[in-house]
Order: C-alpha cells, then structure tokens, then sequence
C-alpha cells in the first residue's frame, strides 16, 4: 500500500524523488552548486507535499458533499471517483520516487565517509563527520516519516476504494446513506494523514535550506 501512499504527496511526483536523488548524487560529488540545487528543489518537494495534503481535503470533501448534500448522485459520484483516482496516482509517483532515494541512500553516505577518510586536518575532519551524522539523521527521520505516513494512508485508501466499490454498484439514497458511518470514519482518517504530510513537508523543507548554499534570511519583524 505504500505505493498508494506515494499519490497524495505526490501532487509532485517527479519532484521528491528528483530532488533526494540529486540531492544523494550531487552532495557526494563535493559540489556545492549542485548540492544547493537539490536544496531548492526539495524546497520545491515540500510544497508540492503540501498540495498533496490539499487533495486529501478534495476528495474528502467530495465524499462529504455526496454524503450529505446528494443531489445528481451521479454527477457527485463522478467527482468523487474523480478525486479518489487524482490521490492514489499522486500517491504512486511519490513512493516510486522514494524507493529511489532510499537506494541510493547508503551509496551517498558510503561516499561522504571516502572524502572523510582524505582529509588530513583531524578538526576538520571530525567536523565534517559530525555534519554527515546531522544529515544522516535527517535522512532517517524524514524516512521513518515517510513510512508512518504511509501506514495511516494505507487503511484510509482503502476505505476510500471500498466506498467508491459500494455505490458503484448501489448508487441510490439507500446505498449513500448505508455508507455514512465508514464515511465519518474516513474524515477523521484523512485529518490525520493531512497532519502526517504536514510533517513530512517540514522535513524536506528543512532539509532543503540546510543544503543551500544561501545564508538563511533573517525573520521579518
């Protein structure tokens, strides 16, 4: 299910896994040009995650529309099917994507300790180590995120899928409302899943400034 999960924060499907991956190749190679471009565009990643999380709120508010406001049954149920496919396919892209980086993880960090082991100044050398283990750990949260994420999405779209499976086959006033329960169950799903992407989001920000060769602007008063 987690390739499911790559849809909603998929919004920007090429993005997060282009942005980790040039960000694992880039910073290897020891240049800084490259290592700040995959900070933007991880930049770039977390807001893309953020209108993932929006799409979430599109397809809830569908099903709620459905639920509780039906009209042309058949014409909400189209939207709603309609949104259910735009977060499952965004869901795709993002685990691909992330499959990508997470193999080519060990090859960045396995790379970092080479550079390491050349330097001769043992300050500095320490110092540099101490930055990799900081970036490591950010690499580690931003996967065990990652997976959280995924395991909360897993049960949501699946709920989402059995609705759409249901009134597919009994789309009347009977079959909206014998699903209004599951329906409740999968706004309080999808609330938490938005928290989720929320704080995966910061993550990649976070991470986008700290690889920036730009020195972080001071906060506005």
């Amino acid at each position: 299910m987690k390739t499911q999960f790559s849809k909603f924060i998929t919004s920007a499907p090429l993005l997060v896994g282009a942005a980790a991956l040039t960000l694992l190749v880039g910073c290897a190679s020891g240049n800084y040009q490259k290592g700040a471009s995959a900070g933007k565009d991880l930049q770039v990643a977390a807001d893309k995650i953020n209108q993932g999380s929006a799409q979430v709120d599109s397809t809830l508010t569908a099903l709620t529309n459905l639920v509780k406001n039906p009209g042309d049954l058949a014409a909400q149920f189209k939207r709603f099917s309609s949104e259910v496919s735009a977060l499952q396919s965004s869901a795709k892209d993002v685990s691909s994507r992330f499959a990508s980086m997470d193999k080519m993880g060990d090859a960045y960090f396995a790379e970092w300790d080479k550079q390491i082991a050349l330097i001769q100044n043992e300050e500095i050398k320490s110092r540099s180590a101490d930055r990799k283990a900081e970036v490591q750990k950010k690499f580690a949260a931003i996967k065990q995120s990652y997976h959280d994420t995924a395991d909360e999405f897993k049960p949501f779209m699946s709920d989402l899928k059995d609705i759409q499976t249901a009134l597919a086959t009994d789309l009347t006033p009977g079959g909206v409302s014998a699903i209004k329960k599951v329906t409740e169950k999968a706004a309080k799903s999808g609330n938490s899943v938005k928290s989720s992407l929320g704080k995966l989001a910061t993550q990649f920000k976070e991470l986008g400034v700290a690889m920036s060769a730009a020195a972080p602007q001071p906060a506005a008063k």
